[in-house]
């Protein structure tokens, strides 16, 4: 079995691959400070409840924005699981993607992976849509080549410094308001949150199309992306398993 972990500035992702089926994915909250020895628990509890044991892993691959815990996976993967951790760079992604055309050599990982995938699963061209902490956007044109992204504040991110500045005004929930405008407090900020969200990612969309020349699929991942997608026009598919089938198809490739 492949261990799989997207490892986010807020959420850690893990899948555990049986060939090509994802076979259990948690979601849990990422640590920073985090010891090697609580990441054995934590893993060690989560393997136990889906009914197999480290060493039912044959391989660990990891996408990590967050340095030190690049350092910390790579540990745990050798002390608890006696493998190699596989971490996601260009290098490692290989023919998979192509970033000829973009000038940069500093992507990160989990844009990578999301790129993978979708050039796979949804063929070129395609743009990515990842909800979370920040919302990315990746580009993948005609010719399968990644041309470069869009990153911004992330529906939470924005949601919290909207509660933390404004002192009156109460936390809500994402949920549609049905209006253009709210008819209290709490309908206003959906409003602002929920359909500025929604209308932000399609204009983006829109002029990445325009400067490609043409249209694309628009694959949506992370945790937002289902509660998102009914605000966004532009969204063709829903994926929140895209970023772990990236990083397996680059394990893949290194075998």
């Amino acid at each position: 079995m492949l261990l799989a972990v997207d490892v986010g500035n807020t959420h850690t992702v893990l899948g555990i691959y049986e060939g090509d089926k994802l076979r259990h994915m948690w979601r849990i909250e990422t640590n920073a400070s985090q010891t090697s020895d609580e990441l054995r628990v934590s893993l060690g509890g989560l393997f136990g409840l889906a009914g197999f044991s480290k060493d039912d892993i044959t391989g660990v691959v990891v996408a990590t924005v967050v340095p030190a815990l690049r350092r910390l996976w790579a540990k745990v993967g050798a002390e608890m699981m006696g493998h190699e951790v596989l971490s996601i760079d260009v290098a490692a992604a290989g023919d998979l993607f192509d970033a000829s055309a973009y000038p940069s050599s500093t992507i990160g990982a989990d844009r990578i992976a999301d790129a993978v995938a979708a050039r796979a699963i949804y063929g070129s061209p395609c743009v990515v849509l990842d909800f979370g902490t920040a919302t990315n956007m990746e580009v993948i044109d005609a010719e399968g080549r990644f041309r470069g992204g869009v990153i911004a504040p992330g529906v939470e991110t924005s949601m919290k410094a909207l509660f933390s500045n404004a002192a009156l005004l109460p936390e809500v929930e994402l949920a549609d308001p049905v209006g253009a405008w709210g008819n209290n407090t709490v309908e206003a900020m959906q409003v602002g949150i929920v359909y500025g969200e929604g209308d932000r990612v399609d204009g983006l969309v829109r002029r990445i199309w325009d400067q490609l020349g043409y249209r694309t699929p628009v694959v949506a991942t992370g945790g937002l992306s289902k509660a998102m997608q009914p605000f966004c026009e532009t969204v063709t598919h829903v994926n929140q398993e895209l970023t772990l089938e990236g990083l397996r198809m680059i394990w893949e490739y290194q075998q």
